[in-house]
């Protein structure tokens, strides 16, 4: 497993990164040149800003108002849709307090969802309670 190195402020950090992307850059790394630069211009150049390749990057794909910064919070709201727990989110993220990760965790409307199904295997679908509430109420 390789790591990004992260600089952010007067911290660095290392963050793990998966296999995925690991081999995505290799991919792409290899299809645009030898040297040690995986993102480019369109003149071949490397960029110096990385800010302004995402920004061209998007640009080119057609996205409207998406920041680099949504690429966090996706990144944590997945993490804790696959159950990751919330503190390792936080080391990932770089955060000091668990404040601050729970307001980058979005749950999807499918996650969230599927959490309240679970109760379903405690017990039957509809409660023998409420069938005899309802039985009362019929007669």
């Amino acid at each position: 497993m390789y790591r990004a190195g992260v600089q952010n402020g007067r911290q660095s950090r290392s963050v793990p990164i998966n296999d995925v992307l690991t081999a995505t850059l290799k991919a792409v790394k290899m299809e645009v040149s030898t040297s040690d630069a995986v993102f480019r211009t369109p003149q071949g150049r490397p960029y110096r800003n990385f800010r302004t390749a995402f920004a061209h990057a998007v640009q080119r794909v057609g996205l409207e108002d998406f920041t680099f910064h949504d690429l966090r919070h996706t990144f944590a709201s997945r993490l804790v849709m696959a159950g990751v727990d919330l503190p390792t989110v936080k080391e990932l993220l770089g955060h000091k307090g668990s404040a601050m990760t729970l307001r980058y965790t979005h749950l999807s409307t499918d996650h969230k969802q599927r959490a309240v199904s679970a109760l379903e295997r405690f017990g039957e679908k509809v409660p023998a309670i409420f069938t005899t509430v309802r039985e009362r109420r019929t007669k």
